[in-house]
């Protein structure tokens, strides 16, 4: 496998730090001498800076002022710190909003937004783009040659969309420029129901859910398209003011599973990719640790298996979407990070450097907390990852193989979202991401890696690939699938496959749909769906339970009646009116086999099944070891090189025995025979001569 470039070509290091924001601390100049001391202590070697920023950067309109920018550029060099510098198009200063109003946001209730929190800017305004264009440009050409800077991080948490008259204008453009004609549009959308027929583009309006139109499934599902390629010609917009001075690399970051824009798109047009990463530890230690080994794969697998940067993560405490606060124990805190490297990142950032004292995230953790000194409890654990970080510049780069890749695709979420209203699949009843989870997880159990790709993606050389939910289904993807399956590929895919076209039209002739008949040997008849999460929060299994392998498994949610045509039922329903009939099918074709599974389950139905397939397979760990149960072993890999990351995910000792002799990256020791984990404990080993 070989080795992906170093993201930051001029310094090729495990980056450490986070996001900084100095004006805060503007009156008190002394406070940014004890952050230099502070960051070195903390083993820190890079900051964010210039996130929301405009407001000081340019107090009143064509007034600049960079003093403070300027000395933090220049005292974290001096300190030995290196800056990815952001552009501050996040939140737009006052005077920008009181001068120019249409650069604000009319929300879906067609009602002008004020000047309020952060990104409330119309993405289309041509004032605002024009400002933004003169801030960056600004930026780029005043920091361009500045030894601190590696990197720009471009606005922040792109997100939201803009109703207004020039967005619905924009719009009707993207609409016309796919469609060609109204009449195609028409026919596409499906319109003559309830007598919805556009007569011209000017007619149509965006899906506003109290005052506008929101039934037409290919309206809502288009829309959803235009907000996320708005939002990237806006980025790209951004981009191209950078690079008109600086040629360093350039990204945005993400936040993970975000519905509100499709990220793939944003991956093309950046030279990496980067998330903000912030897990639920109080979901535990094991379902923690997969929720970030899923994460990680996802935005691993936005740019075709090329490193990620974490942009952010919490040190200590997370203030935002949860409705209670969970601290991290020391140990979580140290395998949080490395966990984040052990699936493809290439640092460790955090949101925030230093806590401010006032407004919306005082309380959000910080590296350094409103008490200011080094002798707290959440530092000396900063500390110890930075200690981490420094030794394993050799990782960098590196990469992460699999022969197993499970896809998530956002529009297909934004179809199965829209037509929520008379499919009744809405987000929490589709069960998309939960099923994505449970065979991701089915394989993170026997330490098999898997990558979590999109429909674009190169599938032939995986070994097993799961479509999750994959309810929209084109032509093209149709016939990539059996090309796969007969060159000898194995497919999984789940209820609700092929069921509708790239505009939320359903299939004649059956479902599977697109062709796809063939391929999995059946034709589903009917769904059925149960009562799933409750609107109290309850959880309601149905009586309903499918039987495999000699073990019965009970649904969760939906259940196809399905009537086989080539394919023969590995698994049988038990319940209903339909029991005795098949549930789970597998079809040869080609080369290859083809199993649908036609239910929903919570994952320990797909955890038999991804067993008997790592068995016929031959899929192998990463590592020739044997381990407790708990204990996650992930392999990065390039030219050569080779480091393992085994790593105890419970809350309990655990041991492992080694095949052969490494050597500990991070001591520098042989390492051989069994070992004993404590609770979150980890080793980083190497092979490597």
């Amino acid at each position: 496998m070989n080795k992906f470039k170093p993201t930051f070509p001029d310094y090729p290091h495990f980056l450490h730090g986070g996001d900084y924001n100095p004006e805060q601390w503007r009156d008190t100049p002394e406070i940014w001498d004890e952050d230099m001391r502070l960051m070195k202590l903390a083993n820190c070697n890079e900051m964010t800076m210039g996130i929301f920023s405009w407001a000081e950067l340019e107090p009143q309109e064509g007034v600049f002022d960079f003093s403070v920018l300027d000395t933090l550029m220049d005292k974290i060099y001096q300190n030995g710190g290196r800056v990815i510098l952001a552009t501050p198009s996040g939140a737009r200063p006052h005077w920008l909003a009181d001068k120019y109003p249409e650069v604000l946001r009319k929300n879906e209730d067609f009602v002008n937004e004020h000047f309020r929190t952060r990104h409330n800017h119309c993405p289309s305004s041509p004032v605002y783009r024009e400002k933004v264009r003169i801030i960056n440009e600004t930026l780029a050409r005043r920091y361009a040659g500045h030894p601190a800077l590696i990197g720009w991080h471009l606005s922040n948490e792109y997100g939201g969309a803009c109703y207004c008259e020039q967005c619905a204008e924009k719009f009707r453009e993207w609409l016309k420029q796919k469609y060609g004609s109204i009449e195609e549009l028409n026919r596409r959308w499906w319109t003559r129901f309830w007598s919805h027929r556009c007569d011209s583009f000017a007619q149509i309006e965006p899906p506003m859910p109290r005052v506008g139109e929101t039934c037409v499934h290919g309206l809502n599902l288009d829309w959803k398209r235009f907000v996320s390629d708005i939002t990237v010609d806006f980025m790209k917009a951004e981009i191209k003011a950078v690079r008109a001075f600086s040629d360093k690399p350039v990204t945005t970051n993400c936040m993970g599973f975000y519905q509100g824009l499709n990220y793939r798109d944003f991956a093309k047009e950046l030279d990496f990719f980067s998330n903000d990463t912030y897990p639920f530890w109080g979901a535990g230690t094991k379902q923690t640790a997969e929720d970030i080994g899923f994460l990680s794969d996802y935005c691993r697998g936005m740019k075709q298996g090329q490193p990620f940067i974490t942009m952010e993560s919490a040190p200590g405490i997370n203030i935002g979407g949860m409705n209670f606060k969970k601290v991290k124990s020391n140990g979580q805190q140290l395998l949080e990070a490395v966990k984040m490297v052990a699936h493809g990142s290439d640092s460790i950032l955090y949101f925030q450097w230093r806590k401010g004292r006032g407004a919306w995230e005082k309380f959000h953790g910080a590296v350094v907390d409103h008490y200011g000194k080094e002798d707290t409890r959440v530092f000396q654990n900063v500390s110890k990852v930075g200690e981490i970080l420094q030794k394993l510049d050799g990782v960098v780069g590196t990469g992460v193989k699999s022969d197993v890749a499970i896809t998530f695709d956002m529009e297909t979420l934004w179809a199965l979202n829209g037509s929520a209203a008379t499919g009744g699949w809405s987000d929490d009843y589709n069960g998309y991401r939960k099923c994505a989870a449970a065979f991701y997880n089915a394989f993170y159990e026997s330490n098999i890696p898997t990558d979590v790709i999109g429909y674009e993606d190169d599938f032939s050389k995986y070994k097993v690939v799961v479509l999750t939910v994959p309810y929209l289904m084109t032509k093209s993807l149709a016939d990539k699938l059996k090309n796969y399956v007969k060159g000898g590929g194995i497919l999984i895919s789940t209820y609700l496959t092929a069921v509708a076209d790239s505009t939320d039209l359903c299939y004649l002739g059956g479902v599977p749909g697109a062709g796809l008949s063939d391929l999995f040997g059946l034709r589903v008849d009917e769904v059925d769906s149960y009562q799933n999460p409750s609107v109290d929060g309850l959880h309601h299994n149905c009586k309903n339970a499918v039987s495999y392998s000699g073990k019965t498994y009970p649904l969760s949610g939906i259940a196809e009646i399905i009537v086989p045509q080539t394919a023969h039922a590995v698994a049988h329903y038990t319940g209903d009116f339909y029991a005795g009939n098949g549930a789970l099918f597998e079809n040869s074709f080609g080369a290859g086999k083809a199993y649908y599974m036609g239910f929903e389950q919570e994952g320990e139905l797909q955890k038999a099944l991804v067993k008997t397939l790592i068995a016929e397979l031959g899929l192998n760990a990463p590592m020739n070891i044997t381990c407790d149960s708990g204990v996650c072993i992930r392999k990065r890999e390039g030219d050569g090189e080779n480091y393992y990351f085994v790593m105890n995910e419970s809350d309990e000792e655990k041991n492992i025995t080694l095949d052969k002799t490494y050597r500990n990256v991070l001591t520098g020791e042989a390492v051989s025979g069994k070992q004993t984990l404590p609770d979150c404990g980890f080793l980083i080993l190497t092979d490597n001569k």
